[in-house]
């Protein structure tokens, strides 16, 4: 029997996966708090202005996370798989 040596542990917090997953997280918060600025802009003025300013939150962590994709590490094993097909 042979004994198959591993890939180096990357951090999870170092990986493409972790960045989309932030990336997914802030996409679905910009799209309810642009729901509730929509919908409260006619009866609820300061609602309307905190809700914006967490969609403008939103936005800011998406494009931060999305410009940290490209230094994000993918493992060897799978970069190989990808190749494969």
């Amino acid at each position: 029997m042979r004994i198959k040596k591993k890939d180096a542990v990357i951090p999870f917090r170092e990986t493409l996966a972790y960045r989309m997953i932030l990336a997914g997280a802030c996409f679905l918060v910009f799209v309810i708090a642009l729901y509730f600025v929509v919908r409260t802009i006619s009866t609820n003025l300061t609602g309307a202005i905190t809700a914006g300013a967490v969609a403008v939150a939103a936005a800011v962590g998406i494009f931060l996370n999305l410009d940290q994709v490209r230094e994000a590490k993918v493992p060897k094993r799978t970069v190989a798989r990808m190749k494969r097909r």
